[in-house]
């Protein structure tokens, strides 16, 4: 390693002196000229913490690290970075490595220790705290904030009687966030409050923020192990995000404190989110099955649909397995144990119709800025007013944004569905809807619920989860013959119609292109690094895909392999348990970036090298962002139809260099676009100039007519239907 120790001394008396912005300057010319100084980099990150320059403390700590991978300094920088950057996951993470060389520093301790305390977990945070004035008992921030988690507050029961008077009306006014922060203050003065926790739990689930959620239930229920409605609320949290061994721990304790069928079925029926290995796949889906069986022989009654979580298999799809034999046996099992699920709305028995025309339901728990309420506002657009009644159906609560306005501005009529199962039907079958579209079934438990019920003459799924259902009322599921292999029909327990010829099933609307063009020094990413980004959410990875990326990594020693870590649950922590297990010795080279605001997003996707698209379940929306700022992607068609999106959209655009034919093709595809710059040019110019067919394609449209009036004049042959007018 080359040193400067005169740069560094410099550096280091200007520090003394206060002069920050100087000493940076110094290290900046240093660290460029001199890369493999440690010494360097660490200095630097240091000053950038103390001027809460976040992203470049995060790059030059991570420069550090890949010099002396050990050092606590540089891992206690990476974890000030991320706090500032509002990361305290991944902060802690880091200060429990810095830990493991420096296992007495007070800093250390009392950063990890703020931490905690913001994540709420509030026991563990007074343990640090206790731990960083052992190390140093004169150490002012620990001792500071130790008296805050402990120390009475002067008229803190007046204080607590004025909170809850004030945020019961905040809420009653919707004022829900405000809310929220009142029962924050009111844990300050009495963290030792179950009650307080719980409360501020459904708080934060109305909110939508089920990970804040789960964080409340999970410190209610530590404090008083015996209120059920705390216990039961992280259990379900924990079953539908796939925390396996939460939800083991969590269910064992709600059937104990309130035995009930629902927690037997959830208990057998969970599925990890992240699975650590090909082989750990195989023997979750074993337990699956057998927990089908089990529960489907003990003739076990549902009561309470939400706690019945699993039985949609939402994790299965992510396998790159084909799911229909175990779906059907899902809706068996719910079919069974819910009976009064299967009902049918009055004018579905009925051989005549109202007048006018098609009434067509859209229906999603996601029509808001999410990637269904994405690909479904374009259809709900566009779709002909002479021929179709547009009807938006959402599943409550959903949030309200720009998205959702466009979608009730653009559909004839909007409904919000009660949350009430039984009041919901009624509303729908009140419609008396000829088509109901479901754009996702699968993703949370009203749809896959309602979706037992006769509610049109037809019912179809789509891609929004691009699975098959398995339940008998369901009537299509609408694909396209350029995502569907030769042998599809046999995947789906629904009738599989197929559109013609399209890049996507969504008339999707072109992302807007950055405001500014953004820097890799921005992201804490380096000028000189080869970037191979893949944006997808991280329960798509698949173990297979460490193959690739090592593949990547070790044939290209300036790769970086930039992945998203959601701001939600554990699951970047686990899937680097696995890397380092399968990608031990260039697992220094991949990198988390924490959630981004979307015009931040899209100019990530802008400075990429290349995007890696996941096996057996492609990217769709992320793929689109990617294509419209021109970043080719290399993608390998699987044999389902959920890892065949992105080679549909280069086929589209006659773009076939990109599509790998197997997994050594794969990495030589992604390792020519990384490092052969008049490569990846040559494919950004194209992507460029072809990529109009994936954006507001009108054809998308006329195809998804083409279905609905053939599948009402199926459904009903002896009604006159409309005729489509267009003409192209």
């Amino acid at each position: 390693m080359t040193v400067d120790p005169a740069a560094v001394d410099e550096a280091l008396a200007l520090c003394r002196s206060g002069r920050l912005d100087e000493a940076r300057l110094v290290l900046e010319r240093h660290a460029i000229e001199h890369p493999h100084t440690p010494s360097t980099h660490l200095l630097l990150a240091r000053i950038n913490v103390d001027q809460r320059h976040w992203q470049s403390a995060r790059a030059a700590a991570r420069a550090a690290l890949s010099l002396l991978p050990t050092d606590g300094g540089a891992w206690y920088a990476m974890g000030r970075a991320f706090s500032g950057l509002g990361d305290d996951e991944a902060s802690m993470n880091c200060y429990r490595r810095a830990l493991s060389s420096e296992p007495r520093n007070p800093e250390i301790l009392a950063q990890l220790a703020h931490a905690l305390k913001r994540c709420g977990q509030l026991d563990q945070a007074i343990r640090q705290y206790q731990a960083a004035l052992a190390a140093d008992p004169r150490y002012d921030a620990a001792r500071t904030g130790l008296d805050r988690l402990v120390a009475p507050v002067p008229g803190g029961m007046a204080r607590l009687e004025q909170i809850r008077g004030e945020a019961k009306r905040l809420h009653g006014a919707g004022r829900l966030q405000e809310a929220l922060e009142l029962h924050r203050e009111a844990l300050r003065i009495a963290p030792e409050r179950a009650g307080i926790w719980f409360s501020a739990g459904l708080l934060a689930n109305e909110l939508g923020d089920r990970h804040a959620s789960l964080k409340f239930f999970e410190q209610a229920a530590k404090l008083d192990p015996k209120m059920f409605p705390a216990v039961e609320a992280a259990r379900r949290i924990c079953v539908s995000a796939g925390l396996v061994v939460k939800a083991v721990r969590y269910s064992n304790q709600a059937y104990a404190l309130q035995p009930s069928d629902d927690i037997r079925i959830a208990q057998a029926l969970t599925i990890a989110a992240i699975q650590p290995s090909i082989e750990a796949i195989a023997a979750n889906r074993h337990m699956y099955e057998q927990g089908l069986d089990a529960a489907l022989g003990a003739n076990l009654k549902v009561t309470n649909l939400a706690a019945a979580q699993g039985m949609n298999g939402f994790f299965l799809a992510y396998h790159g397995e084909d799911n229909r034999a175990l779906q059907e046996k899902a809706a068996r099992l719910l079919a069974g144990a819910a009976p009064w699920l299967i009902t049918t709305a009055p004018h579905c028995t009925v051989p005549s119709r109202r007048a006018g025309k098609v009434r067509v339901g859209f229906i999603s728990g996601f029509l808001y800025d999410h990637s269904i309420g994405n690909t479904t506002r374009g259809l709900i657009a566009r779709l002909s007013r002479d021929i179709f009644e547009v009807i938006a159906l959402r599943i409550t609560p959903s949030k309200n944004d720009h998205v959702s306005e466009s979608i009730r501005r653009s559909a004839d009529f909007t409904l919000d569905l009660d949350p009430d199962i039984h009041r919901a039907r009624a509303q729908i079958s009140g419609l008396e809807l000829d088509i109901l579209f479901y754009q996702d079934i699968g993703m949370e438990p009203m749809s896959y619920a309602l979706a037992f019920a006769r509610l049109a003459p037809v019912q179809c799924v789509s891609f929004g989860h691009p699975d098959t259902t398995g339940i008998p009322n369901m009537d299509y599921f609408i694909s396209n013959d350029l995502f569907e292999p030769e042998n599809a029909q046999s995947h789906y327990s629904e009738r599989l119609f197929l559109l013609n010829d399209l890049p996507t099933l969504a008339y999707y609307f072109r992302p807007g292109p950055p405001d500014t063009r953004a820097t890799r020094e921005s992201f804490g990413l380096c000028d000189e690094d080869h970037v191979y980004l893949c944006p997808q959410t991280l329960y798509k990875l698949h173990p297979e895909f460490d193959g690739l990326l090592r593949g990547i990594l070790t044939r290209d020693p300036r790769a970086t392999v930039v992945l998203i870590r959601p701001p939600y649950y554990n699951y970047a922590e686990l899937l680097q348990q696995r890397f380092d297990r399968t990608l031990a010795d260039v697992s220094d080279r991949i990198v988390f970036l924490g959630s981004m605001r979307y015009p931040l997003f899209l100019q990530l996707l802008a400075l990429a090298d290349v995007c890696l698209d996941t096996l057996h379940f492609n990217g769709m929306n992320t793929s689109l962002e990617a294509f419209s700022v021109g970043t080719p992607i290399v993608t390998l068609p699987g044999r389902l139809q959920r890892g065949r999106h992105t080679q549909a959209m280069y086929r589209k655009m006659g773009i076939l260099e990109c599509i790998a034919k197997d997994s050594e093709d794969y990495v030589s595809i992604a390792l020519r676009l990384g490092c052969d710059k008049e490569f990846a040019r040559q494919m950004r110019e194209r992507i460029l100039s072809r990529n109009d067919v994936l954006f507001e394609n009108f054809k998308v449209v006329e195809e998804f007519e083409r279905f609905f009036l053939s599948a009402v004049r199926a459904a009903k042959p002896e009604v006159e239907w409309p005729t489509s007018t267009r003409t192209g």
